[in-house]
């Protein structure tokens, strides 16, 4: 076959491109069910389509389309379903970032799994041994407190402030001075739920911390926070969550609990 140098030369580079992606990135989870469509943005914003036993790297952002619903294996043995129109980001190999939508974990089927934490609108979820599901509709007034008092402490901690004895306060007495600015209540919307993080303990014992106070949840209760300065606390009811999984979704698999281990396939990136 007689190929001209440039058509050569990016045939060999697009070969390059995906041996390359078959070592690239640190293995985090791995997709196990799936109904709907579902993408992930690597951390280099390069799109990948999801599919059965697709490889998700730690710093992907995974989002789901209407009506979709994935689960995918996390490598300490948790499960973690996606609920639709969702986006959640593997931060770490222990850390979640819920940027909106619903979320369920399964707890490990094997005892002494390692600490899970769920961030959301700066509320930790600590996942401890619990199974739950998760419900965040991020509320934009909260955004902008949340910008105001992070520029807030930085300009503190730039800025020398001394105690009435006249020494310099340290960095983090200076911070924690500054005024958490109040976070008005989004209008209500007729027949949904007010924004904030919400909560339901299928089974076990989580906790949820932020900068208004810490609440541990057990079994059977819900929980709801509407921002990162007020506490969560336990709700007396149900508030109208609802998490229904389709069918093909409703039984976990045993492979589901696996670790999460590269295919023997190549998922090729389009960047």
């Amino acid at each position: 076959m007689n190929l001209q140098f440039p058509v050569l030369a990016s045939f060999l580079a697009a070969l390059s491109l995906c041996a390359a992606q078959a070592h690239a990135g640190t293995p985090a989870a791995q997709v196990t069910q799936l109904s709907g469509f579902v993408m992930a943005v690597k951390a280099d914003g390069v799109l990948k389509v999801l599919s059965l036993q697709s490889v998700v790297d730690v710093g992907d952002t995974l989002t789901s389309e209407q009506d979709t619903y994935v689960r995918i294996a996390l490598a300490d043995g948790r499960q973690a379903v996606l609920g639709p129109k969702t986006r959640l980001k593997i931060a770490s190999a222990a850390t979640l970032e819920l940027a909106a939508g619903q979320l369920q974990v399964v707890a490990s089927a094997t005892p002494g799994a390692g600490r899970l934490a769920i961030e959301a609108g700066e509320t930790t979820v600590d996942a401890g041994a619990g199974s739950f599901n998760l419900f965040y509709r991020p509320d934009p007034a909260v955004a902008l407190a949340r910008r105001a008092y992070a520029q807030a402490s930085l300009a503190s901690a730039a800025s020398p402030v001394r105690s009435d004895a006249g020494t310099v306060l340290p960095v983090w007495e200076r911070v924690a001075q500054v005024q958490i600015p109040s976070v008005p209540r989004a209008p209500a919307v007729p027949g949904a739920l007010a924004p904030g993080l919400y909560v339901h303990v299928i089974d076990g014992l989580i906790n949820l911390s932020n900068k208004g106070g810490s609440q541990q949840f057990s079994a059977g209760q819900f929980g709801f926070t509407p921002s990162f300065v007020q506490p969560p606390v336990v709700l007396p009811n149900n508030p109208g969550l609802k998490f229904t999984l389709p069918p093909v979704l409703s039984i976990s698999t045993s492979s589901s609990t696996g670790s999460a281990n590269r295919s023997a396939a190549v998922d090729c990136e389009v960047r």
